[in-house]
């Protein structure tokens, strides 16, 4: 049984007679009757009743009818998502994002945007720190991933820059540097820093480490294996401070103050990176959107 004897089928259901569903299909009466004939062979049950007046469903033709009908409905509508994700009008993309960014008002601008021109593509955020996504964007796991300091070497990815963002001293509300922030940053060597372990993201944790240094500071750290949450829920308490991306300020919790300051002056990309060479129409649209 193929395609065409159900369409043949319809057609001489819905015109009731072979010889009007031949002339509307545009092909010979006997071949349409031999088609049918095959139908019926195969399914071992006639469909038909013939009459001088034409033809008429039997009883099992009807549910046949009736199923097929819908059945036929339900193939060109999957014919038509599946046209629609080739030509990048519908589908998922699978999108890696630093929880540090997560809450960036040009970031969500951009993917409002991209989610208001098209509504068909469905958009999943899998939060992840950087140093993870690469792997799984190579692996095919991810379509892309927005992160920052990632290794340019890698000549599987390519990116784009959609941002930039510089360091930021984040302090509680009663600290005595919370309303006026150090003039230098080494008047914080005595102070707490409230840190993740290098394991965590080394190449994050370098950069920081390298900004302080060129600054005038070595941090006296207390490391905190939770997330970014964690650390500033602990220097809202008063138990130190902490430096955070400028990106990161927007999930930052009330009762906190933070400031740019002249020793940390240096900003770093935020960047969409993708498999190199993907040519995705969803994708490329993705890109096009994050580079508004």
């Amino acid at each position: 049984m193929e395609l065409r004897h159900l369409r043949y089928f319809i057609a001489v259901a819905t015109h009731g007679s072979v010889a009007e569903a031949a002339r509307k299909m545009n092909v010979a009466q006997p071949a349409l009757s031999r088609q049918i004939h095959d139908l019926e062979d195969h399914l071992g049950i006639p469909l038909f009743q013939r009459t001088t007046k034409g033809t008429k469903l039997t009883g099992a033709g009807r549910q046949f009818f009736t199923d097929v009908t819908r059945l036929m409905g339900e193939l060109d509508e999957a014919k038509e998502r599946a046209l629609n994700v080739a030509n990048g009008q519908s589908g998922t993309l699978r999108i890696g994002v630093s929880p540090y960014h997560t809450s960036h008002p040009e970031l969500l601008r951009r993917l409002r945007k991209f989610r208001d021109a098209y509504p068909e593509i469905t958009v999943v955020l899998e939060p992840g720190v950087s140093m993870k996504q690469p792997s799984l964007i190579k692996e095919g796991k991810l379509d892309g991933g927005i992160m920052s300091l990632r290794d340019h070497g890698d000549t599987q990815l390519d990116s784009i820059n959609i941002l930039r963002a510089g360091l930021i001293l984040v302090f509680a509300s009663d600290h005595r540097f919370a309303v006026h922030p150090p003039i230098r940053l080494s008047e914080l060597k005595d102070d707490l820093c409230i840190w993740f372990p290098r394991p965590r993201s080394p190449v994050y944790y370098d950069y920081i480490m390298g900004q302080c240094e060129q600054g005038g500071l070595t941090p006296k750290q207390i490391y905190v294996s939770g997330d970014v949450g964690t650390r500033l829920g602990m220097v809202a308490t008063g138990m130190g401070y902490t430096i955070i991306s400028e990106a990161t300020r927007y999930n930052c919790p009330g009762g906190l103050a933070l400031h740019r300051h002249s020793d940390l002056p240096n900003t770093y990309n935020i960047e969409f990176a993708f498999r190199r060479n993907d040519t995705s129409p969803l994708l490329q649209l993705f890109i096009r959107s994050m580079e508004d």
